[in-house]
């Protein structure tokens, strides 16, 4: 079963600067950088390629982290539920921010075992449709102690994609 599990939304612009989108959105971002501004790689000084050390548009993203799942929620899509309530009401915004942009959300969980059992409740699928965005997700497993030698390894990932 999934226990913490994590969702952003990520906001990339050729239009838009982060003080517009945050004001689009009337939400602050817990990440962000505007086209031309240093990306960590940057501030790092690291010896990347220059395009990785600046931001080559506006980067915009809101995070929810649930460490633990609560005992009335075992769904393992408790971040992206916390994170969709957010955004739900500003879901006519997401076409004005497509139009010279992209926006996608991310889900990541963390499974207790080699199976990453999650349910998709129906509600948070028509959430996820009102705002039109795409979900990419991953599932990191967890050796099971099990002799079966078809059971996927430590640090096995499932990945999903929902498209809109």
């Amino acid at each position: 079963m999934i226990q913490g599990n994590r969702a952003s939304l990520s906001i990339r612009s050729d239009t838009k600067t982060v003080a517009e989108i945050s004001a689009m959105l009337g939400l602050e971002p817990t990440d962000w950088g505007d086209k031309g501004d240093l990306t960590p790689a940057g501030r790092a000084g690291r010896n990347y390629a220059p395009e990785r050390l600046t931001h080559q548009r506006t980067f915009w993203s809101l995070t929810e982290s649930v460490d633990e799942p609560s005992a009335d929620d075992q769904t393992g899509f408790s971040a992206l539920r916390a994170l969709v309530v957010r955004l739900e009401p500003n879901a006519p915004v997401f076409m004005e921010l497509r139009r010279g942009g992209e926006t996608t959300l991310w889900w990541s969980g963390d499974s207790d075992s080699t199976q990453g059992g999650f349910v998709l409740e129906a509600d948070l699928i028509s959430s996820l449709a009102k705002l039109g965005c795409d979900v990419f997700g991953t599932a990191y497993l967890t050796e099971d102690n099990h002799d079966d030698e078809d059971a996927m390894s430590d640090g096995d990932v499932v990945e999903f994609r929902f498209n809109n």
